[in-house]
C-alpha cells in the first residue's frame, strides 16, 4: 500500500518546499541535467520576492513570473528546468517537453539566443493523497 498524506499535511509539505524559494528566486530552463548536475542554462525567468501562493489541497500556484527577453538559447532542445534560489541552489528539477510533462512548452522546445521565453502559469504539487 503506498503511503497517503492528508490535506493539511500535504499543504504544510507544499509550503515548506515552496518558501524556499524567496526573492532573486528563477525558474531556469535547461539543455539536460538532474538537479545534481543541472546541465547548460538557456533562459532565466525571474519569480516573484514571494514565489507562490500558500498552498490548498497540496498544490501552490507561483505569482508573476518575468519574462527572459534575451535568453542565452542554443541550437539544442530544452529537455529540463529548475526552480533555484538567488543564490544558484536548486531546489526543485523537473522535465519539459511539448506536452504530457512536468513542464509543457509550447512553440518549440528550441530556444534561440535573443529569444524571449516567457511562463503563463505554474504550480507545485506535493504528494497526492
Amino acid at each position: 500500500m503506498a503511503a497517503t498524506h492528508s490535506t493539511g499535511a500535504r499543504d504544510a509539505a507544499t509550503n515548506a518546499v515552496t518558501a524556499l524559494l524567496t526573492s532573486g528566486s528563477k525558474l531556469v530552463f535547461r539543455l539536460t541535467g538532474t538537479i545534481g548536475a543541472p546541465g547548460t542554462a538557456v533562459a532565466t525567468l525571474a519569480l516573484s520576492a514571494t514565489a507562490f501562493a500558500a498552498s490548498s489541497s497540496g498544490t501552490a500556484t507561483a505569482n508573476a513570473i518575468t519574462s527572459d527577453t534575451n535568453a542565452t538559447g542554443n541550437a539544442s532542445a530544452v529537455a529540463n528546468a529548475s526552480l533555484e534560489t538567488s543564490g544558484g541552489t536548486l531546489i526543485i528539477h523537473c522535465a519539459v517537453a511539448a506536452s504530457a510533462s512536468d513542464i509543457n512548452m509550447t512553440g518549440g522546445l528550441t530556444v534561440a539566443a535573443g529569444d524571449t521565453v516567457s511562463c503563463s502559469s505554474l504550480t507545485y504539487t506535493a504528494l497526492s493523497a
